[in-house]
């Protein structure tokens, strides 16, 4: 997996990369001490995994996070424990504390790469209730956002957990599942019919906002040829 390092702190910065070789699964393509040159670097190249710290300028740090739009599992360090609960609103892996431990790096990277393995299908994991829950993509019909928290639809249950709408697009393939609305993302593949304001799945109405509806036109016209 290609890897970007991100710290301000030179010093953690060389320590990171030491503990990052020793992975022969992880491939340094990139390391900053800062935003700009990062996401710069990062739009010009196939990046899989992101290992950030959270400084003391925390908000720069998340508006970085935010401004990225390609679909890339984050592993966030930081002297200060407090910003965890936020952390996980993004793709996260893990969250280290400094000073990071071999041990507790290792820990990180193992889940790092167990997650790769278990996401490389047709389904995904979700934490739920505390738990880890397989979900395959085609059994999900729409998912909408709630507040700090998503549900998603599925044929056969719904499920709620703690994430944004906006994070868990990214964990999605692009070409089956499309946000429609502020607040929905639907499953393309199972659309019945739709009009200038809702997309129909199973009777149930789902709105659309207007500026999508020539691009989801677009989109079910290009599944149809396939």
């Amino acid at each position: 997996m290609n890897c970007v390092v991100i710290d301000e702190n030179i010093e953690d910065l060389k320590s990171l990369v030491t503990k990052i070789n020793a992975f022969p699964s992880l491939h340094i393509v990139g390391r900053f001490s800062n935003y700009i040159d990062a996401k710069l670097h990062i739009n010009k190249n196939q990046v899989d995994i992101i290992i950030i710290e959270i400084s003391k300028d925390h908000e720069s740090c998340f508006s970085f996070l935010d401004s990225l739009t390609k679909n890339i599992k984050i592993i966030f360090t930081s002297h200060d424990a407090q910003f965890a609960f936020r952390a996980f609103n993004y793709n996260c892996v893990d969250y280290l504390k400094k000073p990071i431990s071999e041990e507790r790096f290792k820990k990180a990277i193992n889940k790092l790469n167990n997650l790769s393995q278990k996401n490389n299908g047709n389904h995904i994991y979700v934490k739920s209730k505390l738990k880890k829950k397989k979900i395959y993509l085609t059994n999900i019909k729409w998912i909408e956002a709630l507040g700090d928290y998503i549900r998603l639809i599925t044929i056969s249950e719904n499920v709620v957990m703690l994430s944004s709408l906006k994070s868990f697009e990214k964990e999605l393939p692009k070409d089956k599942f499309m946000r429609i609305h502020k607040s929905y993302i639907v499953n393309l593949e199972k659309i019945e019919t739709f009009d200038s304001k809702y997309v129909f799945i199973d009777s149930e109405k789902i709105p659309l906002s207007r500026n999508k509806k020539v691009e989801l036109d677009s989109a079910l016209t290009f599944k149809s040829n396939q």
